[in-house]
């Protein structure tokens, strides 16, 4: 049993132990309520990415020299985790992004069963101001012609689909949502959260959407996006035009708090002073410690969403965040503020 393990290559090793935490179709949301969900992965392009990375790792790890312990060559994926620190090192002094490094580290905490943490080593801190994809031109922008593809940009730019929801969509998803027109996206979602997106733009733009989507009918809008279009800037196109469309003056909502629930708002109230009011709401909260804590699952939180950092001043309409993270099928308002909102 030993020697036919011994005889596998790291390679193989590596994709047998993640075919093990596969959990497609799975309900990662149940999951999370049984503890369970870091054990698995849910998606295959989690999946494809960890596995590429993994790979990576090992390979590395049997270029490096002979380990004075083992006396010889990793031949085992436990073998090489005492490699790991000095990979995740070598990634840092290879410069690349904290956002790399990041998955570098997911993806070694998913092989080995074990917390990001649990790695003796500190990984820079992912800053906005850091974030390159989808900031200026890029290599492959030269390959897309964007009036050729006027169309599909426009198609893009008022749903705010991800390249696999793009690759997936029909036009029967088109449909009329609590009077206005929307994409039923059920198919290619991240973590399968299925969503009811409203189609943003201008009157002719919407014509558009509503033309292509009658000419594919039962068909897939587009089958094939282009690899060189650039998706992520459509969709912070889009969530700039939700946002837009229900933000307010700061001078509205800086006394306002959000009760919100599984990242859903599900209440709001306004105090004098912009502070919690617990004794309003107290049947959301227990003792512990001493200390009221909200039940799980509830926040209480301002509207008023401040930022920090490189962007320390700016202050956005946190329910508008809300309603931009619905469309674009996220469960944080956080990620809109600091991942697709340019101001």
């Amino acid at each position: 049993m030993g020697r036919n393990k011994m005889n596998k290559s790291l390679i193989q090793q590596v994709k047998e132990k993640l075919d093990g935490k596969l959990a497609i179709g799975q309900s990662k949301f149940q999951a999370k309520k049984d503890g369970t969900y870091k054990q698995y992965i849910y998606s295959w392009d989690t999946y494809r990415s960890y596995l590429k990375h993994c790979c990576y790792f090992v390979r590395w790890c049997k270029e490096q020299p002979i380990d004075p312990v083992l006396g010889h060559k990793p031949r085992t994926i436990a073998e090489c985790r005492s490699f790991a620190e000095k990979w995740i090192q070598s990634t840092m002094d290879r410069g690349l992004s904290a956002y790399t490094v990041k998955l570098e580290v997911s993806a070694l905490a998913k092989l080995y069963g074990c917390r990001t943490t649990d790695f003796a080593i500190v990984t820079p801190p992912r800053k906005r101001q850091n974030i390159t994809r989808s900031r200026g031109n890029a290599v492959r922008d030269a390959h897309f012609s964007v009036e050729n593809n006027k169309d599909f940009i426009t198609f893009c730019k008022c749903t705010g689909l991800r390249r696999a929801e793009l690759a997936q969509i029909r036009g029967t998803d088109l449909i009329a949502h609590d009077g206005r027109l929307c994409l039923d996206i059920k198919r290619g979602t991240k973590g399968g959260r299925l969503r009811i997106s409203p189609v943003f733009g201008s009157s002719e733009e919407v014509e558009t959407v509503k033309r292509i989507c009658a000419e594919a009918g039962k068909n897939k809008v587009c089958p094939k996006p282009s690899d060189n279009a650039d998706i992520h800037s459509y969709r912070a196109e889009y969530a700039m035009r939700i946002y837009n469309a229900n933000k307010r003056e700061p001078k509205e909502f800086q006394n306002e708090r959000l009760i919100v629930y599984k990242n859903k708002v599900v209440d709001s109230y306004i105090t004098s002073n912009g502070r919690r009011d617990v004794k309003r709401f107290a049947y959301l909260y227990t003792a512990k410690d001493g200390r009221k804590h909200m039940l799980p699952g509830y926040r209480d939180v301002s509207c008023a969403y401040y930022c920090r950092s490189d962007l320390k001043g700016v202050c956005y309409d946190r329910r508008a965040l809300f309603e931009a993270s619905y469309a674009l099928g996220h469960n944080r308002e956080t990620v809109v503020a600091e991942h697709y909102l340019r101001f």
